[in-house]
């Protein structure tokens, strides 16, 4: 059975896919092993798994002594060479099946049990020749647990065992059973079988052959290949007491032939990912999501050089992201790909069928050191396949921030991007002070690496730094920027990576303004900055504004997954003077971010020649144009308040303020206090007669929608002052 399904999807490959399908291979998978099909095994079709003792364990469906399968255990870091074949790794058979009562053709992998022994079953082989279950210690002492007879107890187990938390072991059978289609069962270490449920074949579906997994809320979830309401497989949900749901059925369209077992996120939501063998728009295979209520949606249709057939459940990375194997398509010998939660999808590497392997049946394992492992079905030196590994990491650009703590300055502040590809090696820019300079890396399989900068120049930076999952797939590069002088330390966050369909949740426009630290603080500007900030749909961040002292300042880049973005600009034409912080969007419209403003010394400058050092506060909110609402938020009576920028007194006036932004003064006076608004934009401009210095200076700001408010400034002989527009209190 086996042999015909490698042979045929060799065969088939070669007239469904060809060469010229662009795939790029941005991981370059490292051959560990080749199996020859002797006493060695041949054509896993199993996953590995690390065991407590840190070597990996796992089956081959043929080979051994007997030809029957093997169970084996690779070690790593040991050249090991078989004939003319240098392996790096040892491969230990620690069984090899007779096909007789002890079972044959294991076509799923291990599970190491709360006992340190390791559990799982044969798909052949035993008293019937329908399949057993065993355990096997790793010195290679191996128990049959069961024999399964084909009838009530099930038959031709496809997938593996996993172990409760009540200790006892779950798994399904693809056949038998009161129905002969199916059975789900629960078997205690020394051999106890339960029958939980048999598959009736109908609605409730038909043929599981996939394991399952225990959720969070204590149920097993699962599928079944085939049968449901629409005949093209189910997903269900069971309990240890044998109570069974049946939680969707595959309509085709969403896939159909769900051959793997499912996960469940580490993220809150706790959804179950999954794949489908057949269906979707091209018919080659889906990736879904499904809550325990049946909630579903396909996150990827696979097909051509993206990978074909996936047959192998996903992998939830230390990264947050999900990895997988596809065993056809790419380079016609199946991929390795990556995706995150919202299906973003990036084909990692393409299969040769050469001597590194090719036809992927399994799932991958992360292992402690942070590679990938996997194995290959086909290929290798033998052409009985391979054990392989790789690294990955999440790609893209990540931006962000660096500061020294315990000492502002802008000589130690600065910003950097990196672009990181899939392989860890990245292109960088990092600005401190006023000077840029460039650099690139590779990090290594923990996603670490020190790097100086520039690495030729009189005392170079040294940066430190490594990958951290937030969670939800989200990625931060975080660590350290010193020389003899400083140590800064530095945060960047990965880009969102968004779609039309999956648009950037702070999608928007955003007006803002930025308030001084200490308005009666005269060294520093008084005036309140002002701003615009624009989102688009694909996560693109547009900012433009004016700080407290009139100096116009930009920012732009991308907004993180898990919305943040860091402003950074040097806006005093070249001088070593910067203003920088980080924004993050809550749920809400509102935000607010602490800045840190370096102005340098400008002796010939009439405001602010000295330099100094402040810490602003910027706060935005969504704008919404009246037009959509019902006129502006700030229509009714307000107070105007200016101070600062030279005046004697703060000079506070009432206006009434119309639907459509015509403002009214309550009380005109002296002062010619005049105030027009935009209701568009949310920007306002006016003008007022300071008596004190017997001039007319303007102001201009914007309107907060948030809080019916709005700030900005306006200049006096040497100072900026401020104006604010509130509900009259």
């Amino acid at each position: 059975m086996t042999d015909f399904r490698i042979l045929a999807t060799v065969l088939l490959t070669g007239f469904l896919s060809c060469r010229c399908d662009a795939v790029t291979n941005n991981v370059v998978p490292t051959r560990l092993y080749g199996f020859t099909g002797g006493a060695d095994g041949g054509i896993p079709e199993s996953w590995l798994i690390q065991a407590s003792d840190g070597n990996f364990y796992g089956t081959t469906s043929q080979g051994g002594a007997n030809n029957t399968g093997t169970v084996f255990r690779m070690n790593l870091g040991v050249t090991n060479i078989v004939g003319t074949v240098t392996n790096i790794a040892t491969m230990t058979t620690l069984y090899s099946f007779t096909g007789g009562d002890d079972g044959a053709t294991p076509i799923a992998g291990l599970f190491q049990g709360s006992d340190s022994n390791f559990y799982g079953m044969t798909t052949r082989g035993g008293v019937n020749d329908t399949g057993t279950v065993f355990q096997i210690t790793s010195a290679g002492t191996l128990t049959t647990l069961h024999s399964f007879t084909g009838g009530a107890d099930g038959g031709y187990p496809l997938g593996g065992l996993i172990q409760g938390s009540d200790g006892n072991f779950y798994g399904t059978t693809s056949q038998g059973g009161a129905n002969n289609t199916g059975t789900v069962f629960q078997i205690t270490s020394a051999g106890t079988l339960t029958t939980l449920y048999s598959f009736l074949g109908g609605t409730n579906g038909a043929i599981p052959e996939a394991g399952l997994v225990q959720a969070t809320d204590g149920n097993f979830y699962g599928t079944t290949s085939i049968g449901g309401s629409n005949t093209y497989g189910t997903v269900f949900s069971i309990r240890s007491n044998g109570a069974f749901t049946s939680v969707y059925q595959f309509n085709k369209a969403d896939g159909r032939y769900p051959g793997a077992a499912l996960i469940q996120s580490t993220s809150a939501d706790g959804y179950f990912f999954g794949t489908t063998r057949l269906g979707g728009a091209g018919g080659d295979g889906t990736a879904f999501k499904v809550s325990s209520q049946g909630t579903f949606t396909t996150l990827f249709d696979f097909g051509g050089s993206n990978g074909r057939r996936p047959g192998s459940s996903l992998l939830q990375a230390q990264d947050g992201l999900f990895y997988g194997t596809t065993f056809l398509g790419g380079y016609r010998y199946g991929t390795l790909f990556q995706m995150d939660s919202n299906g973003v999808f990036r084909t990692l590497d393409s299969f040769l069928g050469d001597i590194n392997g090719g036809v992927p049946y399994a799932a991958l394992v992360q292992g402690t050191d942070k590679y990938f492992y996997g194995t290959t079905g086909y290929g290798g030196p033998g052409l009985h396949g391979t054990v392989f590994r790789f690294t990955a990491f999440p790609g893209g650009t990540y931006t962000g921030l660096a500061t020294q703590t315990n000492a502002l300055s802008a000589a130690s502040s600065g910003f950097l991007n990196l672009n990181v590809r899939f392989t860890g090696y990245f292109t960088a820019k990092l600005t401190m002070g006023n000077t840029s300079s460039t650099f690139h890396g590779t990090l290594d399989p923990s996603g670490i690496t020190t790097n100086l900068v520039p690495p030729n120049g009189q005392n170079p930076l040294q940066l430190i730094f490594q990958l951290n999952d937030v969670g939800g797939g989200t990625n931060q590069l975080d660590g350290t920027i010193s020389n003899a002088v400083f140590t800064s330390e530095f945060l960047t966050d990965a880009a969102g990576v968004f779609a039309n369909t999956n648009p950037c949740p702070q999608f928007g426009h955003f007006t803002f303004i930025i308030a001084p630290a200490n308005t009666n603080d005269t060294t520093v500007p008084q005036g309140f900055g002002y701003g615009t900030l624009t989102v688009a749909k694909l996560g693109h961040l547009h900012l433009t504004g004016v700080l407290g002292d009139g100096t116009p300042f930009h920012a732009g880049g991308p907004i993180s997954g898990i919305g943040t973005f860091p402003i950074y600009d040097l806006p005093y034409n070249g001088k070593p003077g910067s203003v920088l912080g980080w924004v993050t969007f809550p749920a809400t419209n509102a935000f607010t971010a602490t800045l840190d403003w370096f102005k340098p010394a400008m002796p010939n400058n009439r405001f602010y020649p000295d330099e100094f050092t402040t810490m602003p506060t910027l706060q935005g909110a969504a704008y919404i144009t009246p037009a959509k609402t019902n006129g502006l938020t700030v229509a009714g009576t307000a107070r105007v308040t200016l101070g600062g920028g030279n005046l004697s007194s703060n000079l506070v006036k009432d206006v009434v303020i119309d639907s459509n932004g015509v403002v009214t003064v309550t009380n005109p006076g002296p002062d010619n206090l005049a105030l027009s608004i935009t209701p568009s934009s949310g920007l306002f401009r006016g003008s007022f007669f300071n008596s004190a210095i017997k001039l007319t200076p303007v102001f201009t700001g914007y309107l907060l929608q948030s809080n019916q408010s709005g700030a900005g400034l306006f200049f006096g002989t040497n100072q900026t002052g401020y104006i604010l527009i509130q509900p009259t209190p």
